[in-house]
């Protein structure tokens, strides 16, 4: 077989990022103070006020918008969504290449984002804040891995691929440390014409 070989495809991917333990509530008007500055917050969420537990609980007191308010006030979590399409090109080396073939995988992602939302989510209820604005319409991913096949028949192989994809510029504005990264098992049947 071959030593050295390239590839490429088109991948939709989903991404979840929770942020535990907030209090939120709605307010008839909230302060700019109060928001977000990195989410675009929708029409029907403008006066919602969230807060992280922990900074609530170590104070011993809620923001005065929220203390001052008479809705409830909800224990919950924030669920950022981020939703693309991915092009990788990657290069595939074969270090062992038998019956069992053993390949390095390496290579880059185009990330080009389709989906951004942010929510709010508490027991059975889920609002939608609005969405991220610090977030690259085009993001790319360093990728390595390995992959083991097992070739059946002459024409036919088994493949299982552990793969990381490690982001490289999600983010246009701070998010503090955060750099996203996924790992992924890629498996599949290969026929060769």
């Amino acid at each position: 077989g071959k030593k050295l070989k390239l590839r490429s495809g088109v991948h939709k991917v989903n991404y979840g990022y929770d942020t535990n333990d907030v209090v939120f509530s709605s307010t008839l008007r909230a302060s700019t103070s109060d928001k977000f500055a990195n989410i675009d917050y929708s029409q029907n969420s403008e006066t919602i006020i969230v807060q992280s537990k922990r900074t609530a609980d170590s104070q011993n007191a809620l923001s005065k918008e929220i203390a001052l308010n008479s809705a409830p006030v909800l224990d919950g979590k924030m669920v950022q969504q981020l939703g693309y399409i991915e092009v990788p090109l990657e290069l595939n080396y074969a270090l062992l290449d038998k019956k069992l073939g053993v390949d390095l995988i390496g290579g880059v992602s185009s990330l080009f984002l389709i989906d951004n939302s942010v929510l709010l989510e508490s027991d059975d209820l889920v609002t939608e804040m609005g969405e991220a604005n610090n977030v690259n319409s085009l993001n790319f991913s360093a990728n390595v891995g390995m992959g083991v096949n097992y070739e059946f028949a002459p024409k036919l192989q088994l493949n299982i691929e552990p793969v990381l994809k490690y982001q490289l510029n999600t983010f246009s504005k701070t998010a503090g440390d955060f750099r996203p990264y996924s790992i992924g098992v890629y498996s599949g049947i290969t026929f060769k014409f």
